[in-house]
């Protein structure tokens, strides 16, 4: 038996037996993302034995890193294989596959989590947010180099610095929260944080759901999905159902329950029959030309439950893409205030990211 590289310290062997120890009585599976010569597994093989520890690793090394040079020159794999055979009780279950191949397939919860893969921030910061909606509650999120930035940069933006992210020695850590967080927590969150054309406007449309306990929202247009995600979110906490209506494909973030994609022309009649009928918000983010957001505006208004919103994005944008010469600037905003005209209701308009304007339906 032998440990080639010295990349895994006393300090940090302590900190992760500590941690493996602290979810002694908790239900589910033990999880190492990284194995390399099986140091870090012989550390969690001991700490919890005879509790197996999956180890996945594809043993070839990290695409870019030395380790993947390392690998081509040697058999790592073989050498994992000795020293867990050697120093632990034989609790440990290596899988040769990537993490992106292997999470997909677990379907218990997770008790712990020991990523210590490739240390780019797009591969910490998916690692975790794959492996989040998995862990038990109570469950322990960990990995190795807290202090390399990529690695922190990713764990500080998903795991929130105002939450339990300790770090000690260079060992990562967070303990899931009692109440299991969910998929959809996890990609709000990294919308919320990602700089867009909308972003700043989220957590105004959770705070519209969760103010009017809304249980029924009508989004026209969703494009990438950034404000789909927003409104899941959002109806996930009140129990809520959200119809998405787009000419364009589905976007792809995933399957809900609560949520239920119509591909189409809005404005059609077949459309708007599988709709609900009365909604507590109708959210307008679809071609933002000027007849076309009246229609929209004067078709949706009988949606809309009394006391509900209408709700539009791009109110600022002066000439959205594709508008006909006939627009005019800012046709948005020109449409609202031309059916605030018509209604006599009140609205509000936000600026930043473009506009957002708050109609309220008395």
């Amino acid at each position: 038996m032998s440990f080639t590289e010295e990349w895994f310290d006393s300090t940090s062997q302590d900190r992760l037996a500590t941690l493996a120890r602290s979810v002694d009585a908790l239900e589910g599976i033990v999880v190492e993302i990284g194995s390399w010569e099986g140091r870090s597994t012989c550390v969690l093989a001991n700490a919890i034995r005879p509790r197996p520890v999956i180890a996945v690793d594809t043993w070839n090394g990290s695409p870019g890193e030395i380790s993947a040079e390392l690998a081509a020159q040697r058999d790592v794999y073989g050498q994992f294989i000795t020293n867990v055979k050697v120093l632990t009780g034989g609790n440990v279950i290596p899988v040769r596959k990537g993490w992106r191949e292997f999470v997909p397939t677990i379907t218990d919860p997770v008790a712990l989590c020991f990523i210590d893969a490739e240390h780019t921030y797009e591969e910490v910061r998916d690692n975790i947010a794959a492996i989040l909606p998995l862990m038990a509650p109570g469950g322990v999120i960990c990995g190795d180099d807290a202090g390399h930035p990529p690695v922190r940069e990713a764990v500080l933006e998903l795991l929130h610095p105002n939450d339990d992210v300790l770090v000690q020695g260079n060992v990562w850590s967070y303990i899931v929260p009692e109440h299991r967080v969910s998929d959809l927590a996890t990609k709000y969150a990294k919308v919320a944080a990602e700089p867009s054309d909308i972003y700043l406007h989220l957590p105004r449309f959770v705070e519209l759901v969760k103010q009017s306990n809304a249980k029924t929202v009508i989004e026209l247009g969703t494009r990438t999905g950034v404000s789909t995600i927003a409104w899941l979110y959002a109806l996930e906490q009140t129990g809520g159902h959200l119809w998405s209506v787009d000419i364009d494909a589905k976007p792809p973030i995933g399957d809900y329950p609560h949520w239920t994609f119509i591909q189409g022309d809005d404005c059609k009649p077949d459309i708007q029959t599988q709709l609900p009928t009365q909604a507590d918000i109708v959210f307008i983010d679809t071609s933002h030309h000027y007849e076309h957001t009246l229609r929209e505006l004067r078709g949706y208004r009988s949606f809309v439950k009394k006391g509900g919103l209408m709700v539009l994005h791009d109110t600022e944008l002066p000439i959205p893409e594709g508008a006909p010469a006939s627009d005019p600037t800012y046709p948005v905003k020109r449409a609202v205030e031309k059916f605030i005209s018509e209604t006599g209701f009140r609205w509000l308009n936000i600026p930043e990211c473009w506009g957002l304007g708050i109609i309220e339906v008395v």
